[in-house]
């Protein structure tokens, strides 16, 4: 009895390995992968997985388990190897970015006129904006008055008068300009506000469609012929890996916020809402996956790995195991 086994334990290892080794193996593939998507034709999505599951899927593996840090390290080292690749490429952005997308992008940003608005708003109320606006007046209503203002241009030598009295006084009287100077920063920071208001309305008024599309024209312009090497030059090397830790930081924070977990839920659930009924074959279809793609790429991606397997003696090794526990089995009843 124990020969029998044997010869029929060793018959079954290499019928199996024939039929993965050489010309058999893509027939073998095409079998299973055919195999499997009949079986995908008679099943719907919510029978072969639920939304809790993947909910639960999603809580266990990106919200809960810990990031390594040699994941972290291979993310920095990835991103550093991108950046060193972009500074030695000459690729324009106009050959990455095309004028036709561009604009289509410049078209949807133009539509987003009440996300425009409270972006300008936020920008204007800002406290640097306001020091900004008060610097920019501070300066341009002194070189008005001292240097271009009308009784300059339409008297002869007026202008030259008033910087030689201007010389005169911040050198005979240092504390008189610095008087002047405290008086006109105190009547700017009086008026400045109503300045920035003013500024928020001219801006909503004057950012209208026509002068966005002018303003994206000298965008391009100015930046579709630069090489990628150029842009990637303004970031260094240290900046980048501090950025990797921003982002681990943020994501670390993010996903263990209720936002995440509760959108994350939403969207899986929603997803079997319009599609859990469908069967999964039909699902796959519908996103362009067919059992002919898929028994090309299988094929593709398995053939080396077997052809590895069969070398190495994996193969046998392991169809060998899972017979012979069947055998011992079924001759030992």
């Amino acid at each position: 009895m124990t020969k029998k086994k044997d010869d029929l334990l060793e018959a079954h290892v290499r019928f199996e390995l024939e039929r993965l080794r050489g010309e058999k193996l893509p027939a073998t593939l095409a079998e299973e992968v055919a195999d499997v998507f009949a079986w995908l034709g008679h099943v719907r999505l919510h029978e072969v997985v639920s939304a809790d599951q993947v909910v639960d899927w999603i809580g266990r593996n990106v919200i809960e388990r810990p990031i390594s840090p040699e994941l972290v390290d291979e993310i920095r080292e990835n991103v550093l190897f991108v950046h060193e690749f972009l500074t030695n490429d000459d690729a324009r952005v106009a050959s990455l970015l095309p004028r036709g997308v561009f604009d289509q992008l410049v078209d949807n940003i133009i539509g987003l006129e009440d996300l425009r608005r409270e972006i300008t708003h936020q920008v204007i109320s800002s406290s640097v904006y306001g020091v900004l606006i008060s610097n920019v007046l501070y300066r341009g209503i002194k070189a008005f008055v001292l240097t271009e203002n009308a009784l300059a241009k339409n008297i002869p030598g007026a202008s030259s008068l008033l910087r030689m009295g201007q010389n005169a006084l911040n050198a005979g009287a240092p504390t008189l300009g610095r008087s002047i100077d405290k008086q006109l920063l105190a009547f700017i920071s009086a008026n400045v506000q109503e300045t920035i208001l003013e500024s928020e309305t001219f801006l909503n008024t004057t950012l209208d469609a026509r002068l966005m599309r002018k303003w994206s024209e000298e965008v391009w312009a100015a930046n579709a012929e630069t090489e990628m090497a150029e842009l990637a030059g303004y970031v260094d090397t240290k900046s980048l890996e501090a950025m990797v830790q921003i982002g681990l930081n943020f994501w670390l924070h993010f996903r263990a916020t209720p936002l995440f977990a509760e959108l994350m839920a939403g969207l899986v659930r929603n997803f079997f809402r319009v599609h859990g009924e469908k069967d999964v074959r039909a699902w796959l279809a519908a996103m362009g996956v067919t059992q002919a793609i898929v028994t090309h790429e299988v094929t593709l991606l398995a053939a080396p790995v077997v052809e590895t397997a069969l070398r190495s003696g994996y193969a046998e090794k392991r169809i060998r195991r899972r017979l012979d526990a069947f055998y011992r089995a079924y001759f030992a009843a």
